[in-house]
């Protein structure tokens, strides 16, 4: 017994440790988790932890010299997020998008994202996509709407939302022409800006794709509704 707690515990302390680490490792890979996210470094330093405090039945420092490493290397990590974080501030604006769209983001992946775009104020009459030409931009519409054409028939109007998510990455052609219907707040990043961000960060484009995916779900889901609806009010 070492300060009157069973040798025991120690071990189990230790098979918990090992655990954490696989545990982490396994919610990585599933995409459960971030690897440059506080949950990850936080699960690390705590299984480096344990497995050292169940080193100490038995000390060997050639054994304990990987734990402290490890938790010598979580925290510089886990300093150097909150550091960054602290630096990558956004504004109630950025926020809000940033929210609604990709939640994913950590604050610095959100930061570097948002600073390869551009807010732009539009006026009625801009276009933000032309049917059957390549989609070039990213757009959010944070405030006003925009009409929806087919065909110069207007067969829809966005009110907030991603515009052009389905084909921007691969400069597509659009699906349909979308104009600012009246005054509107919009962000815009350029499929060549989105594709370096995805290149050279793993997370970044799991967040991006999960957001796009997201909001093209919520927009067929109120497509479904307002279809429900109008059958409803024809019968």
């Amino acid at each position: 017994m070492l300060n009157g707690i069973p040798e025991d515990v120690y071990h189990w302390i230790g098979y918990l440790g090992v655990a954490l680490y696989l545990g982490a490792y396994a919610l990585l890979q599933t995409g459960v988790i971030r690897g440059n996210g506080y949950a990850y470094v936080i699960l690390n330093f705590l299984a480096a932890s344990f497995v050292l405090v169940g080193l100490t039945v038995a000390f060997s420092l050639s054994l304990a010299i990987v734990p402290i490493l490890w938790i010598l290397i979580s925290v510089v990590g886990l300093v150097r997020m909150l550091l960054l974080d602290r630096m990558a501030r956004l504004n109630e604006e950025e926020s809000a998008f940033v929210d609604k769209i990709f939640p994913e983001f950590s604050k610095t992946t959100a930061r570097r994202f948002l600073d390869h775009g551009i807010w732009l104020d539009a006026e009625p009459g801009i276009r933000i996509t032309q049917e059957h030409e390549p989609v070039t931009h990213l757009t959010f519409l944070a405030r006003g709407s925009a009409d929806v054409f087919s065909s110069s028939e207007r067969i829809g109007r966005v009110v907030s939302g991603l515009v052009g998510e389905l084909n921007v990455m691969q400069k597509g052609p659009a699906s349909a022409t979308v104009r600012t219907a009246e005054p509107s707040r919009i962000f815009m990043i350029s499929s060549e800006a989105l594709a370096e961000l995805a290149a050279t960060d793993v997370e970044f484009r799991r967040g991006l794709e999960s957001g796009m995916n997201l909001d093209t779900r919520s927009k067929l889901v109120a497509a479904n509704k307002a279809l429900t609806r109008q059958k409803a009010a024809a019968e």
